[in-house]
């Protein structure tokens, strides 16, 4: 017998993505980042068993929410500067890797957009993530990590199977959901990567 948890898995689409919350007054809500957060994981799962090592990383990075007390106002960049001015750096550092991993999937997500917008529904799906994880968490990896990475670009599913696996039928309407959904991820994503250089948090955290 299937359980919720799997239920929900199996009826999850992109459409159902919750999208990131905006940056009101340079404050990130904790509570949906992280529930935008999840449903990116969620889909992460739809794309099959070669991308199972990225979506078992990303939720670790997730598990943040295990080292935070917080409520329905709090901030996550108050939050990571309270616990960095401790000494502390383990929800830190979740967050900058989980922050690389959302830059690797807006990337990944631009590419596909160029390839809807162009009707281009053959381009190799390889060279999209390969494009999109050079230009993200590539130089942070050691040599068997990338070798794990390239051939996890090498199995990745077509552009038709990913729109099958999101349960998208229409491809224009594929394309605005993507614009849609990076257009909060990216000021999200930048504005966490700013509050690292701002506040010198990169070199306890790397």
């Amino acid at each position: 017998m299937a359980s919720s948890s799997e239920e929900n898995q199996n009826c999850f689409s992109f459409e159902a993505v919750k999208s990131f919350p905006s940056v009101a007054n340079g404050k990130i809500n904790i509570i949906c980042f992280l529930e935008a957060t999840s449903d990116l994981i969620s889909l992460v799962g739809r794309l099959g068993k070669a991308f199972a090592p990225v979506k078992y990383d990303m939720q670790g990075n997730v598990d943040i929410k295990m080292h935070y007390d917080y409520d329905k106002d709090s901030c996550l960049l108050e939050l990571m500067l309270d616990e960095h001015s401790k000494g502390q750096h383990t929800a830190v550092e979740g967050v900058l890797w989980l922050n690389r991993a959302l830059l690797f999937f807006e990337l990944a997500f631009r590419e596909i957009i160029l390839c809807l917008q162009s009707r281009n529904y053959d381009e190799n799906m390889k060279k999209i993530f390969t494009v999109a994880y050079e230009g993200s968490v590539k130089k942070y990896h050691n040599w068997f990590t990338q070798q794990l990475f390239a051939l996890i670009c090498k199995m990745s599913p077509t552009l038709p199977q990913i729109m099958k696996s999101f349960e998208i039928e229409n491809s224009d309407a594929f394309e605005m959901r993507l614009i849609s959904f990076n257009a909060t991820l990216n000021p999200v994503r930048s504005k966490i990567d700013d509050f690292f250089k701002e506040h010198n948090m990169l070199r306890d955290s790397m």
